[in-house]
């Protein structure tokens, strides 16, 4: 199975070095580079798409809600916050510590806007309860920054959703759980990386980069066809008025990476 160290020595290989390592933690140059690169090389191949393998989804961590909703309707609660949600919204939740990007916010899947009845468009509902989480319209969230009750900075996310639950991309930096096409172009982005503390060349520190979007490119291609696709649409009819309707098809639909919900591949 495919180590960090392995990871390293193939990007060692793609710029020329003469030398690999044994681990990330030896005592010489190249583990030194190799171990202050390899996370933020990382970080930046996992933001360029909604990875499958990366993905995650957990409960929003509540830090305050906004006078008169359920859990503050007298608007005394105490939160860890200096001030509740910020202007015209009702809730406000924790940054996930792992996420990298925001993919989308969402109802818990026993809930949805209306309660029993989902909204279509004005005059046309839909039972909810006929489809797992219901027929559920765009989600709107902002992410932005706080402070606490000691004045540090904090990311958050905004939003009018109650119990919201959080989908993102998260830090999987363990090369085993990669895609093979993934693994190939972060060789070529960590690659880019070392060049300049090891060999100090500026135009293959360029052409490496531009082989890895490259690379990133067919790997986002290879991602998205493994995800269930419908091809239903908004009719044009529908979308100058306003609305908009989710994919149908096979359940859960791939919301994800088609502006629904505030997420988009590109």
């Amino acid at each position: 199975m495919p180590s960090q160290t392995d990871i390293c020595n193939r990007a060692l290989s793609v710029i020329g070095t003469r030398s690999t390592i044994a681990s990330m933690s030896e005592n010489s140059n190249e583990a030194e580079v190799c171990t202050i690169h390899f996370e933020p090389a990382c970080r930046a191949l996992l933001r360029l798409a909604s990875w499958s393998f990366a993905r995650s989804q957990a409960q929003g961590a509540l830090l305050a809600s906004a006078q008169g909703t359920p859990e503050n309707p007298s608007g005394t609660l105490s939160t860890p916050l200096i001030s509740g949600p910020q202007v015209e919204w009702l809730y406000e939740y924790a940054w996930p510590s792992d996420c990298l990007r925001l993919r989308k916010v969402g109802w818990p899947c026993n809930q949805t806007a209306q309660g029993s009845v989902a909204p279509i468009w004005p005059g046309v509902t839909y039972a909810a309860a006929m489809i797992p989480g219901g027929l559920e319209r765009r989600v709107n969230y902002q992410i932005t920054l706080d402070k606490d009750l000691s004045g540090n900075r904090i990311k958050v996310i905004l939003t009018n959703v109650e119990n919201a639950v959080l989908t993102y991309t998260s830090l999987v930096d363990d090369p085993n759980f990669w895609d093979d096409e993934f693994s190939e172009a972060y060789v070529f982005m960590l690659a880019s990386h070392l060049v300049g503390s090891l060999i100090g060349d500026k135009q293959m520190d360029k052409d490496l980069y531009a082989k890895s979007q490259q690379m990133a490119l067919a790997a986002r291609a290879v991602d998205a066809n493994e995800q269930p696709v419908s091809p239903n649409h908004t009719p044009d009819f529908i979308r100058a008025r306003g609305f908009a309707l989710p994919d149908s098809g096979p359940w859960p639909w791939p919301t994800e990476d088609f502006g629904y919900y505030g997420d988009s591949m590109g």
